[in-house]
């Protein structure tokens, strides 16, 4: 019995994924960003932005929470940062976007919510 427990254990572990590098995570989070800014931006206005945004976000709320998380390792961060200053084509306007949108719908608080939500997953 305990054989079978042993090889049903290891059997699990081959067929588990590599863990992603803090450059990968960093460029998911990147990329999550850009889409919920993007349903934003297509939203005819601040309240359809709001709940476009919403459901981004839902979809690719694990990308935010691991971003996050890269805080909590000093070593994961630093490797992530040094990746994204190296990689400024990646997202070249998106701050600016998110800072054209969040003050194009200061007034929508479901649009203010998923900014809050975006940085505390």
């Amino acid at each position: 019995m305990r054989v079978l427990v042993l090889l049903a254990v290891l059997g699990a572990c081959k067929d588990e994924a590599p863990a992603a590098s803090p450059a990968e995570i960093a460029d998911r989070g990147w990329r999550a960003h850009q889409l919920v800014i993007e349903a934003g931006e297509r939203a005819a206005s601040c309240a359809e932005a709001g709940t476009a945004m919403q459901r981004v976000f839902a979809e690719h709320r694990q990308a935010f929470v691991d971003a996050v998380a890269l805080d909590r390792d000093k070593e994961r961060l630093r490797i992530a940062t040094e990746w994204v200053e190296n990689h400024p084509d990646r997202y070249p306007d998106l701050e600016s976007r998110m800072a054209a949108l969040e003050e194009r719908c200061a007034a929508d608080a479901t649009v203010q919510a998923v900014f809050r939500q975006m940085e505390s997953p």
